[in-house]
């Protein structure tokens, strides 16, 4: 017998990239496309690994698509197992996942109580939501009682969100000693760059996040593509590939001399017309880095505007007159991120505070303002609790 799993994450809809609706709908429509996809290629079942939408409480456009793809889906009857991810999760008392609307005898969330079920009397399917790294202890037990629960069966399945630090070194949500061996195929969601890696003698894999959702995302996407996995099991064999799905938006990322400015709007002009716009009614997203030379930016960009505004929907622009910045690096540090620059200036305070920052601003950044409280008591009552208490604390 042979089975298919489709592998789904970091979805984000609802996202307004820019603030603006043309990109919001973009994420709309790459998520119809692959269910259309995975219908048309006979999946048996569809895992979701977390970030379906892009907030928890998501606009109405964004719970009237996933109703519209999770029915597809259901017409075709293909069940639907997903966990929450860190943009699903309002951490608040007596909320829910957004998630919970589209509960049905084929579609079902898993939680840390109940957070596993069996598929065809030989695969074992589990799942834990998001969970910050304060409670890190009580993720690694609770995936040790999954290893001993799936203990007979042929094919073991895990389902995470979060980033590991064998992959993502900067404040990752789980350290390796976290994940026991045990499972087959670790099915992640949280990084938005594809991977997929033997791993505690099995096969740990990030679909990726299925739209650019950040300049720092568009390089990949040339190396790697977006999409979703598939997961084939087939004569007791479990075998996981990329499937590609085109982006039908293009992005361009460029960085132009100054000098050379005028020539390469021209072939900028020339692409859009002729490779882009005569394929798509979508028009790019151009994101160009002026470099080198003595210019005002408000004369370039006009230029920029007057030769490529009717033509493209959004033009990001950014200036470094003195300095040709590698191209093989995109002309921007996007690498750069608000945390890393946070957890830089907290390092001198020490490994607690790095941790604390890092999780305030992750919850308050998506207005998960119970959690931040509950993070904040929790470090006072750590780390100040004993200072209190006359003992030695070096986390002054």
């Amino acid at each position: 017998m042979t089975i298919k799993i489709a592998h789904i994450a970091d979805t984000h809809l609802g996202y307004r990239q820019y603030g603006l609706t043309e990109r919001e709908k973009d994420f709309y429509d790459i998520f119809k496309k692959i269910v259309d996809d995975i219908i048309e290629k006979d999946v048996d079942y569809v895992i979701h690994c977390g970030d379906l939408f892009e907030q928890p409480k998501p606009p109405i456009d964004a719970l009237l698509t996933a109703q519209e793809c999770f029915n597809k889906l259901f017409e075709h009857d293909i069940p639907v197992y997903v966990i929450g991810g860190n943009h699903d999760i309002l951490q608040r008392r007596e909320t829910s996942l957004p998630q919970e609307l589209y509960t049905n005898d084929k579609f079902h969330i898993f939680t840390t109580k109940d957070n596993y079920t069996i598929l065809n009397d030989e695969i074992f399917l589990s799942g834990l939501p998001y969970i910050s790294k304060n409670n890190e202890k009580a993720v690694k037990q609770l995936l040790e009682e999954l290893v001993e629960k799936s203990k007979g069966y042929k094919h073991k399945i895990v389902m995470l969100h979060g980033s590991v630090s064998e992959f993502f070194e900067f404040n990752p949500e789980f350290e390796l000693e976290t994940i026991p061996e045990g499972f087959d195929y670790y099915a992640m969601g949280h990084l938005h760059k594809r991977i997929m890696t033997e791993f505690r003698n099995g096969i740990l894999s990030y679909p990726g996040s299925t739209e650019i959702n950040n300049a720092g995302e568009i390089s990949d996407y040339h190396k790697s593509r977006k999409g979703y996995n598939i997961i084939t099991i087939e004569n007791d064999k479990l075998n996981p590939e990329y499937i590609d799905i085109e982006l039908e938006r293009k992005t361009i990322r460029k960085n132009i001399k100054y000098p050379e400015l005028d020539n390469e709007l021209e072939k900028l002009e020339n692409k859009i017309n002729n490779e882009i716009l005569t394929k798509t009614d979508k028009k790019p997203i151009l994101i160009l880095n002026i470099v080198e030379g003595d210019f005002e930016r408000s004369e370039v960009a006009k230029r920029i505007y007057d030769k490529l505004g009717e033509i493209s929907l959004s033009i990001r622009l950014t200036y470094a007159p003195t300095e040709l910045i590698d191209e093989s690096i995109g002309g921007i540090d996007d690498d750069i991120t608000a945390e890393y620059l946070l957890d830089e200036k907290l390092e001198k305070y020490g490994k607690d505070v790095q941790v604390l920052g890092l999780e305030l601003y992750k919850n308050l950044s998506i207005k998960n303002i119970s959690e931040a409280k509950k993070i904040s008591d929790r470090f006072y009552e750590e780390v100040y609790h004993n200072q209190d208490e006359g003992e030695d604390n070096d986390n002054q």
